[in-house]
């Protein structure tokens, strides 16, 4: 296959089956498991799962490696398409995929709305960073996210080499309890389609359980610039994220 072709996917195939067997042991497999893979190439990750779970969904973009994933298992089932929007249509209950760098933080996005025991993911250095900082993603994975470093996986472990060196990181939801402050921050983040204003009125009414009014009152006593309550929580900036934060969870 082509580099270019490759490129196009953004696909870098992972060549090193010890970074495949830490995956299978981090994720902590079983018969009972259902386990979705997000790209799965030529199935060396593949094949692994499917000795360890009950079954194996996988979403593969290109089309032109049917060939390969033909000789799966027979609890094997693919799925062709974008990951990102067939996620929501499929049943299970772990995650384990060597991710593309481009759908990275969109994915993580996903992963906040839905509801698995542990997803064991190789991700870019600069993304695993980001989720262990202090800036937006920091802030969003602390509240949604237990993650823990597997191992590090440098670029020659893949084919053709990427740009950056990765990490094999395993995401289990958070389990310690939440205060009052992050769980209305986390309802916020929920509803990220919302604008400020209507999302933060939700989540103040949802989780302190109080009227429409009680929450503009409270509402009321934050102060960010006018401009920010109109803006889709999706879109506010990291800077503008962060002072969100700063206002509600102090």
């Amino acid at each position: 296959m082509m580099i270019s072709k490759l490129l196009q996917h953004d696909q870098h195939f992972l060549n090193n089956i010890n970074v495949v067997k830490a995956s299978i042991k981090a994720a902590e497999l079983n018969k009972n498991d259902t386990v979705l893979e997000i790209g799965p190439g030529k199935g060396i990750l593949t094949t692994e799962l499917a000795k360890k779970c009950k079954e194996v969904v996988a979403i593969e973009i290109d089309e032109s490696l049917k060939a390969e994933l033909a000789k799966m298992p027979k609890n094997v089932e693919i799925l062709y398409g974008n990951a990102l929007k067939l996620i929501n249509e499929v049943h299970f209950n772990k995650i384990v995929a060597n991710i593309p760098y481009s759908i990275t933080e969109p994915l993580f996005g996903k992963l906040l709305k839905l509801e698995f025991e542990a997803a064991v993911l190789l991700i870019g250095q600069n993304f695993y960073e980001l989720l262990n900082g202090k800036e937006k993603w920091g802030i969003i994975s602390k509240l949604f996210f237990e993650v823990d470093k597997v191992m590090d996986v440098p670029k020659d472990n893949f084919e053709p080499r990427p740009r950056t060196d990765s990490v094999l990181v395993k995401i289990t939801p958070r389990k310690k309890l939440l205060s009052e402050k992050e769980k209305i921050m986390k309802e916020l983040i929920l509803q990220d389609d919302k604008k400020l204003k209507n999302a933060l009125m939700f989540a103040q009414m949802r989780i302190r359980n109080i009227t429409k009014n009680q929450a503009r009152e409270e509402m009321e006593k934050i102060k960010l610039a006018q401009e920010w309550w109109d803006k889709r929580v999706m879109h506010l900036s990291g800077v503008q994220f962060e002072m969100v934060v700063k206002e509600i969870v102090g």
